[in-house]
């Protein structure tokens, strides 16, 4: 038996080069790549005369270079990897690389006919080596073997471009029409995408940086520069060709929303998942690895709300829908074609199609995911476009990914009610939002494969009643975690939580039984009740409104408001955008301001009035309504309480005077908030409420207080917009003046009391 063997043709480097590599961006990919495995901290690529005859292009490294031996047996050795069989580097620490296929190199041929291969050895005494190949010769006749056509070697006198060490290549007889003005700013674009954002602050990796120089398109540059300087540093950036390659780095953008971070240990037992909406830490959670084939991966998923994405613009110069979705590195170079704009190889837009409005779309989706280490089952297909090769662990990489967009999903469609309110997320200040968000931390802390919980300790104080049972479940967990866990911080938690709960539970069967006690007095005092409260414009307890109703009330309250914020917000993005004056912007946020303190007031008073808050204006006597609102609502208000402070508030009714005209319910309610949440900062303890009849037609309401007062030279300024001696937004006494007069009315101040301050507002018929 003899023994035979393949012969190779020269048709493998067409093969291996130009038609495995299709596009000019990938071929540059892969030689700065080659750079970054090389050690390199900088790489240059210059395109030299690039629309002459005599174009070049030229990569330059300041890596580890190479000598006589190197390019031997490795630079020349096809499909061999020095970096994939662990001899690359004497350095064991280093046993990552950007490429580990060996065959990287033949992109050179995907961008010209020529290359021209210079490289020096870090090492003492090196010598200057060189290669130059024709890949041109490769093609003239298939049926010779690959081996057999040479490649010119020299040993040189003078290194080009000033090189001390690394390696040059130097490109040529380029197809020029392939590059202009566009092809070039499409290749930064890529280029600034090729890196992982925060390589070069990861302690994983080296510091790296890509240059471009285009010394044609300079002057075009200057042009773009002086035409977008204006619009924003990020404009500028993408419409210009030369300079150093910026990362895109999420965190610097400042994007106040909602993100998760997911991250599977070095070691592949664990996973920790980190959730964080608009700066507030919600979760972390820390669970067994349910992956076997997943080790050393990070996941970061940002939720873009409207806000975001006109910061996004605003920054970058492009929207994020254009620029990109769930990008794929490793090692902390790119994948593609995953986060490509509409790329959908994940299938996250087939499954939002699903489910609008409960499934997130790469529309409002921006992140990473990052594979470190060897990971040899998650490696990139020889294509170089066509992703990651379909084994077991990409689909577990496929699962891990949705099951973190599932989570931030939970917490962005179900707590903070996305999609409902068309786009724009709801407060973490909200009632309803502080319900679900126990709901959620309950449900969580039930997943038996927990192993640590860590959670905002907020959640504690947000517990009410009517979250009973989420409260006891969340104990339960607690607990149970607490003990698997062997932490006594939760274990502590649990019991403080526990106490809270018993002692709402007991103060609820302390009030059943009082009633049931009164239940027959009831009957004895309703009719004398219910025609007192009929004469009344506000109850002292909430009126026994139907759920329904008070939900009615208070969607019209809160769509009405939501619709002019919602136009505020629009407007003033706008003028961000155009760069209006500072005088400008501060109207439109003064009018959200008042929006949103309509919003606060009425869904403070809506169940203790007695008329129908969807009404525009009443017609009441006005004196009956300051005075019991102020004694019946604003006294009542929770704030005075849960802040231990005690402002006595007494109001004064005139005998045989009524003032009765139409008005606004909430403008009066905004007037009298403002002017007592002034007395309360200022630390009064006693308020009086005092009315003065100066006609049939006008009337003087006066408010004093025995509070630190207001100093002459604030006299002249308390009134304008932004002035404010406290943490406040200086918005609430220029708001209360601006209704004032819209009524018609007038404001003045008397701080000529011993103690405290007078506000005198004059209203007319």
């Amino acid at each position: 038996m003899s023994k035979e063997y393949f012969k190779i043709s020269s048709g493998l480097k067409n093969l291996i080069g130009s038609e495995l590599i299709t596009d000019n961006f990938v071929a540059v990919f892969e030689l700065v790549k080659n750079s970054f495995d090389a050690k390199a901290s900088e790489v240059k690529i210059i395109f030299e005369n690039i629309y002459s005859e005599n174009a070049k292009i030229i990569i330059q490294d300041n890596g580890k270079g190479m000598d006589y031996n190197d390019l031997i047996n490795k630079w020349l050795f096809v499909a061999y990897s020095a970096k994939r069989d662990g001899t690359e580097d004497s350095n064991k620490q280093i046993n990552y690389y950007a490429g580990a296929k060996g065959v990287g190199r033949f992109s050179c041929d995907r961008l010209g006919r020529y290359l021209n291969l210079v490289t020096i050895k870090d090492k003492p005494n090196a010598q200057i080596e060189n290669l130059y190949v024709d890949w041109k010769k490769f093609e003239e006749d298939q049926k010779k073997e690959f081996i057999k056509i040479p490649v010119e070697h020299n040993v040189l006198s003078k290194a080009p471009y000033n090189l001390k060490k690394g390696t040059i290549l130097e490109i040529s007889g380029i197809n020029p029409e392939e590059w202009n003005r566009d092809n070039f700013i499409r290749l930064k674009d890529k280029l600034s995408k090729l890196v992982r954002p925060d390589l070069n602050k990861s302690k994983k990796q080296k510091p790296f940086k890509i240059l471009l120089e285009v010394e044609a398109e300079k002057q075009n540059d200057l042009k773009e520069i002086e035409a977008n300087r204006e619009k924003g540093e990020g404009f500028v950036y993408r419409n210009t060709v030369n300079g150093e390659i910026e990362n895109f780095i999420f965190d610097e953008l400042d994007i106040r929303t909602t993100k998760i971070i997911s991250e599977v240990s070095s070691d592949g037992k664990f996973i920790t998942t980190k959730l964080v909406d608009r700066d507030n830490f919600i979760y972390e959670i820390t669970e067994k690895n349910r992956f076997p084939f997943l080790n050393d991966i990070s996941i970061q998923l940002y939720f873009l709300n409207r806000s975001a994405k006109n910061i996004f613009t605003r920054k970058m110069g492009i929207e994020a829908v254009n620029y990109g979705n769930v990008f794929v590195y490793k090692n902390g170079f790119r994948i593609l074609p995953f986060g490509e704009p509409r790329d959908d190889s994940f299938g996250i837009d087939a499954r939002a199609l699903q489910g609008f409005s409960r499934y997130i779309g790469t529309r409002n989706l921006i992140g990473q995911i990052e594979i470190f280490g060897e990971n040899s089952e998650l490696r990139e297909t020889t294509s170089r476009d066509g992703g990651l090769v379909k084994t077991k662990a990409y689909r577990e990489l496929l699962e891990y990914l949705f099951e973190a967009l599932r989570r931030l999903e939970k917490y962005v469609v179900e707590v903070t009610e996305w999609g409902v309110n068309d786009d724009n997320i709801e407060n973490l200040n909200t009632e309803q939002v502080k319900e679900k968000l126990v709901k959620l931390i309950s449900n969580i802390a039930d997943d038996k494969s927990l192993l640590e919980l860590n959670y905002n300790s907020d959640i504690i104080n947000l517990l009410k009643n009517q979250e009973e049972n989420s409260a006891k479940k969340l104990i339960k967990n607690f607990k149970r975690l607490a003990a698997e866990s062997n932490n006594p911080a939760l274990l502590k938690d649990a019991k403080r939580l526990e106490k809270t709960l018993t002692s709402a539970l007991e103060a609820k069967k302390s009030a059943e039984k009082e009633l049931e006690t009164t239940a027959k007095q009831k009957k004895v005092v309703e009719a004398e009740l219910e025609q007192q409260i009929s004469e009344t414009l506000f109850a002292k307890a909430d009126r026994a409104t139907e759920k329904d109703d008070l939900l009615s009330i208070q969607h019209h309250i809160y769509r009405h408001s939501a619709q002019h914020i919602t136009k505020y917000i629009d407007d003033l993005v706008d003028a961000i955008n155009k760069d209006k004056s500072k005088d400008d912007l501060l109207k439109l946020v003064s009018k959200i301001s008042f929006e949103n303190k309509k919003v606060i007031t009425l869904s403070r008073f809506v169940t203790k009035a007695q008329f129908d808050t969807t009404v525009t204006k009443i017609n009441a006597d006005l004196i009956s309504f300051v005075n019991e609102y102020v004694v019946n609502v604003y006294q009542e208000y929770r704030h005075l309480m849960m802040n231990n402070q005690t402002m006595t508030i007494k109001a004064e009714k005139p005998t045989g005077i009524t003032f009765n005209t139409s008005f606004r319910p909430i403008e009066m309610i905004i007037i009298l908030d403002n002017l007592l949440n002034n007395s309360l900062k200022a630390k009064a303890k006693n308020v009086s409420v005092n009315w003065k009849s100066i006609n049939s037609s006008e009337i003087e309401l006066h408010i004093k207080d025995d509070g630190i007062g207001i100093p002459d030279k604030n006299l002249d300024k308390v009134f304008d917009a932004r002035f404010t001696t406290t943490n406040g937004s200086g918005l609430g006494l220029y708001h209360t003046k601006e209704v004032i007069e819209k009524l018609g009315g007038k404001i003045n101040i008397n701080n000529k009391l011993k103690q405290g301050v007078e506000f005198i507002i004059k209203f007319k018929k």
